[in-house]
């Protein structure tokens, strides 16, 4: 139809293009072109509705008036303009405000946030990994369950699956605790070598700084284990300490150093590199906690009830209301509550960190 009405407004609009060079200039010459053009015209706009994007094709009156109009009006340019108008369309089409949104699921209302490594259901999970007895399908799919959970939680889960009898959950276990090492290893090499291009101080002292930050992520991940956990305490202490001497006066440089030397029982050295981080500017509410532990490592336990008293009592700890209770019994009151509990016997605490 459409190559039908295009023809024969073509036939007709050729004609009377003809008829107007040809039959000369009187009254019955133009009226003749002027049916002619009239006919081609409807059959232009009919054939012109036909092919136009469906959003301008209402109201299709109003549109097949305007065509007839505008192909009358200009004759063969309306046509010519037309065409060319569809394929700008066509090929252009108009954005619609609707195209530059997206809908999205609401997000869900947690009323407590999730502890680190409890968002796989860590318990559900840890039984069907650590039951040979359960299909492998469903320890696989637990496996990859968590394979986007933090290794410090989950380390011990693969670690345990690496000698499993399965072979696919074996594999699977290891690839998941090989990549995670290679992604940290990867941009350790890439620190390093650009540590060799570079001379000047500040970005030296940044790179150092960042390479120990990547060692200690190994370390609190739990990937290295053995030599290899040696290795990073040693790689981890030297680019923090030089990073150290190029700038001291980085609080949270020495914090880490300090977290370091404590993790490897050099005490004096910990407690100096504390000292530094406080003199610089850190926080000394979150320095007790390991103050604290310093102390009842050199055992000097007297320190660690003044310490106690100092912290708050912070009940999202766990550990914190039996820490407090066992430290500070001198005092009956416990965020404000009456401390039931009975004066411990002197025996040795095991204190926790963190």
């Amino acid at each position: 139809m459409l190559l039908k009405l295009s023809a024969a407004g073509l036939s007709f609009e050729t004609a009377s293009v003809i008829l107007l060079l040809q039959g000369g200039t009187g009254l019955p010459v133009l009226v003749g072109y002027l049916l002619l053009h009239l006919v081609s015209s409807g059959l232009f706009a009919l054939a012109i509705a036909r092919v136009a994007p469906p959003q301008y094709r209402r109201p299709g009156r109003a549109l097949l008036v305007y065509l007839f109009a505008f192909n009358f009006f200009i004759p063969i340019g309306g046509v010519l303009c037309a065409v060319v108008a569809l394929l700008v369309a066509v090929l252009w089409p108009k954005d619609k405000p609707e195209d530059h949104f997206d809908t999205s699921q609401a997000p869900a209302f947690v009323t407590a946030r999730r502890r680190e490594g409890s968002g796989f259901s860590g318990n559900r999970v840890r039984a069907q990994l650590g039951n040979v007895a359960t299909p492998v399908d469903k320890r696989l799919n637990a496996l990859v369950a968590i394979q986007s959970t933090p290794t410090r939680a989950s380390g011990a889960s693969l670690r345990g699956l690496l000698g499993d009898p399965a072979d696919d959950v074996r594999l699977l276990a290891y690839g998941i605790l090989d990549g995670k090492e290679k992604k940290i290893t990867q941009r350790i090499v890439d620190m390093r070598n650009h540590l060799k291009t570079v001379t000047d101080a500040e970005t030296l002292s940044i790179l150092h700084q960042q390479v120990a930050e990547l060692y200690q992520e190994l370390i609190y991940q739990n990937l290295v284990q053995g030599d290899l956990l040696h290795y990073s305490y040693t790689q981890m202490r030297e680019h923090a300490r030089a990073a150290l001497q190029i700038d001291a006066a980085q609080p949270g440089l020495w914090f880490m150093l300090g977290r370091l030397e404590l993790a490897n029982g050099n005490l004096a050295e910990a407690a100096e590199a504390f000292r530094r981080a406080h003199d610089h500017g850190f926080s000394r509410v979150r320095l007790l906690p390991y103050l604290a532990e310093l102390s009842f490592l050199e055992r000097d336990y007297e320190q660690v009830r003044k310490l106690f008293i100092e912290m708050q009592y912070d009940p999202s700890v766990s550990s914190q209301p039996q820490l407090h209770r066992y430290w500070r019994h001198g005092r009956r009151t416990i965020a404000n509550r009456p401390d039931t509990y009975t004066a411990a016997p002197a025996a040795r605490p095991t204190g926790g960190r963190r």
